[in-house]
């Protein structure tokens, strides 16, 4: 008897149902990719957000930075609040002389400290030291009604005490004032710049020291053995001293850097 019909059915049956389960399997990898898939586009959506997120806050926190250097900025450039300053507003002590400010406060454009010479007497400024340098922050009185701020500026290899003469800025051609009440004892030619000149001043606070005004431009101010009052006579104005030097106060202020520089000597 023939057995090639035999099983026939079961054979078909057989394969009916292995092609059921190749369908099946083919369906669930096709679902299994899909739901991979699904959760691969949700993980890049997430990070998505989240560097979003992380970009907004590094770009607020860049903007609260810009902010408050461009504040900082604007405080440097107003070294003393003029509404509440005075033409003889005292800028720092040196001797026991009170040094007034040269320049009408409204003028000022930055005040800064620094080395020129070991002979000269060291002056204890007034007011908030804003010089980036901590140890030096601690050459300050603290804040004062006039609101003064000044800086300790770089000794740039010059000697002597860090707070030897002070570098008071203004708009050349600005009027310079004397610093002190006294007598004018002689006024000589300014070395650094042509045409500028030195005023020395004894002051009536104290006899035994001179108080000079370095790069003043004299024209027809006070003269030679005649009486000087603290931040009412007029010395001359303010040399341009930037067309020849490189003012190291530009540094902090907004211009170019003139002004005239005061510095307090002993006599002998």
């Amino acid at each position: 008897m023939p057995r090639s019909g035999r099983g026939g059915p079961r054979l078909a049956q057989r394969r009916s149902q292995s092609g059921r389960s190749a369908v099946g399997r083919l369906t669930e990898l096709r679902e299994a990719r899909k739901t991979e898939h699904d959760a691969g586009v949700y993980r890049r959506r997430r990070l998505m957000a989240i560097s979003l997120l992380i970009l907004g806050a590094l770009a607020l926190v860049f903007a609260v930075l810009v902010q408050t250097q461009a504040s900082g900025a604007t405080e440097r450039a107003v070294p003393i609040d003029p509404n509440n300053a005075g033409p003889d507003t005292v800028l720092a002590e040196a001797a026991g002389v009170g040094i007034s400010t040269p320049v009408r406060p409204a003028n000022l454009t930055g005040l800064g400290y620094h080395p020129e010479g070991g002979s000269l007497v060291a002056m204890a400024p007034r007011g908030e030291n804003r010089s980036k340098n901590a140890l030096l922050g601690l050459v300050s009185n603290g804040e004062t009604p006039e609101d003064i701020n000044y800086n300790i500026m770089d000794d740039a290899g010059r000697d002597g005490p860090g707070t030897g003469a002070l570098d008071v800025g203004a708009g050349s051609g600005s009027t310079a004032y004397a610093p002190v009440t006294g007598s004018v004892t002689s006024i000589r030619p300014d070395p650094t710049v042509e045409g500028a000149n030195i005023v020395e001043i004894k002051p009536d606070a104290n006899p035994d020291v001179r108080v000079n005004v370095a790069l003043v431009q004299s024209d027809g101010g006070a003269g030679v053995n005649d009486r000087v009052v603290a931040g009412m006579t007029r010395l001359g104005a303010v040399a341009d001293s930037a067309k020849v030097l490189d003012p190291q106060l530009s540094t902090y202020t907004a211009d170019s850097g003139n002004h005239v520089t005061v510095t307090v000597s002993r006599v002998g």
